[in-house]
């Protein structure tokens, strides 16, 4: 019994590791001085997910989201919503997403305390 919950743990852990490697995550913003600003943002939503897209999360401090992209179709989807943006007529800050740290390594923290 505890040797198939291990497995079976083991290959769900194993899948969704698979299934992560085949996204690319990237936050998309838009600038506040924009006209009908919370429609806009809902439309790129809708079309993101129309396109094969996935919202992660959305930015209540600015005006944005987060998404996952099929890694195959990334650059395609990327000229879709670009494209979808400028038919909106809305500027679109699109990005991946990627760590951000404030220290190069434990060397940089211990310099700093010094």
């Amino acid at each position: 019994m505890k040797l198939s919950v291990i497995i079976t743990a083991f290959l769900s852990a194993t899948a969704y590791a698979a299934a992560s490697n085949n996204v690319k995550s990237y936050i998309l913003t838009l600038d506040d001085n924009q006209s009908a600003l919370a429609n806009k943002i809902q439309d790129l939503k809708s079309f993101v997910q129309e396109v094969g897209g996935k919202i992660t999360h959305e930015y209540s401090l600015i005006k944005g989201f987060s998404l996952q992209l099929p890694a195959d179709d990334t650059s395609d989807i990327l000229q879709k919503i670009e494209r979808f943006g400028e038919k909106l007529s809305c500027k679109l800050n699109l990005e991946q997403d990627q760590e951000v740290h404030t220290f190069k390594g434990p060397e940089a923290f211990e310099a700093s305390a010094e």
